[in-house]
């Protein structure tokens, strides 16, 4: 179907970039030839991949609630998930 297409795409190639960035910067690293730098960077990925998957699974969490919300009429009700997210 077209629509599920039309939004799975920009998901797919949004979780696609952040693994993508983390190996250029790594490559780019390890070019300098210093492995305690490629070390730090290792670590400052795992950081930044923690930190962001922690961080992007509260719009999976949000969306259903807020399309029930918005489905079933209750606007304020929507407003109120949005904003506790």
């Amino acid at each position: 179907d077209d629509r599920i297409l039309s939004v799975a795409l920009p998901s797919i190639a949004n979780l696609a970039v952040i693994p993508l960035v983390g190996a250029v910067d790594t490559f780019w690293i390890g070019r300098m030839g210093d492995a305690l730098a490629l070390a730090g960077q290792g670590a400052a990925n795992q950081v930044f991949f923690s930190t962001y998957f922690l961080i992007a699974f509260i719009p999976t969490i949000t969306a259903p609630l807020v399309a029930k919300a918005a489905g079933g009429g209750d606007i304020d009700g929507a407003a109120r998930r949005v904003c506790e997210a």
